[in-house]
């Protein structure tokens, strides 16, 4: 039990820092006029449920490399929530930084199959990115898809994405009815943090 509450503990810290980081970018950044409308979201939100989540994965009994590659993940993914939530952006370096972490493993070890899983959601994004013209799926979104085809495997990563989808849209239509952009990094997000607690097991 100690050992549960331990990770739950280096969880919160871990989204503590996604959302200290989040902060000091979303600063700096000014929302696009047609884009998602800002939402003031909490920061406790995002830090309690990581902090749930990693109490959820050590419970099941997942192991230290688990639960220590998932908490350093956690990091850019809360900033994410955080960041898309406030302004509406995903900052590149939320998603490039474990993307070039992830691409020298698969250079080291030749895990080749994560490279194919990230190019190929990330195509899918793309396209989606390039005909909305960045209206309902921004560059940010597709950068994600592929962090997410990445420490998910190809798989995994389209039933997250799927969920993800028809979460946003449902929420979107809800409120909306469908007529102004949301941010779905967020989404994403939350869909992987799922996944994460739903995968790992002893």
């Amino acid at each position: 039990m100690a050992g549960v509450v331990a990770w739950g503990f280096v969880f919160a810290c871990a989204g503590t820092c996604g959302v200290i980081a989040a902060h000091f970018l979303c600063a700096r950044i000014a929302p696009h006029e047609d884009g998602p409308s800002p939402v003031a979201l909490h920061p406790a939100i995002p830090v309690v449920a990581f902090m749930l989540l990693g109490i959820v994965v050590a419970a099941r009994g997942g192991n230290v490399p688990q639960l220590g590659t998932i908490a350093l993940l956690g990091v850019p993914l809360i900033g994410i929530w955080y960041s898309d939530a406030r302004t509406g952006i995903v900052p590149d370096v939320f998603t490039l930084v474990p993307l070039c972490i992830i691409a020298l493993g698969v250079l080291l070890h030749h895990t080749w199959w994560v490279a194919i899983s990230a190019a190929v959601v990330f195509g899918a994004f793309a396209l989606a990115a390039t005909f909305s013209r960045g209206r309902g799926m921004g560059w940010g979104d597709a950068k994600l898809a592929m962090l997410t085809g990445a420490a998910l495997g190809l798989q995994s990563s389209l039933l997250t994405l799927a969920l993800a989808c028809f979460a946003a849209t449902a929420v979107s239509v809800v409120r909306h009815r469908g007529t102004q952009p949301i941010a779905f990094a967020p989404y994403i997000v939350i869909a992987m943090l799922l996944a994460f607690g739903v995968s790992v097991h002893g």
